[in-house]
């Protein structure tokens, strides 16, 4: 078990997204809520920052391509995917948690290339 060098962004849906994802997918998969979107939300790794705003300013400078990834995710035809993806809209479909310490707890071959990368530093 280490700690990662790395902070983790957790791209949460709000009911805006799920408006949306009702609207354009067909069927509307069983059960889908907002709390089961959020519970089971995207986990990004991120640079390590010293403060929270920092972090989220890095997650913000870098919406466009996580508003396509996370549309993509849901539905693949682009045609229905909102035209205008500003940084507003991004901030009004999803919340951002930012956590500043990550622990892998797995020794496989990413841990091993891992701890020999840092070993060469």
């Amino acid at each position: 078990m280490y700690e990662i060098n790395r902070s983790l962004a957790i791209i949460k849906p709000k009911q805006q997204f799920l408006d949306w994802l009702t609207g354009v997918l067909d069927p509307v998969p069983e059960g889908m809520t907002l709390d089961e979107l959020r519970r089971d939300a995207t986990a990004i790794l991120i640079p390590e920052f010293d403060d929270e705003e920092s972090a989220l300013q890095f997650v913000y400078s870098n919406y466009d391509e996580l508003f396509e990834r996370e549309l993509e995710d849901w539905v693949g035809d682009e045609r229905t995917w909102p035209s205008a993806r500003t940084l507003k809209l991004f901030k009004e479909w999803f919340d951002i948690e930012i956590h500043s310490m990550v622990t892998d707890m797995v020794e496989d071959d990413f841990a091993n290339m891992h701890a020999s990368s840092l070993s060469l530093h």
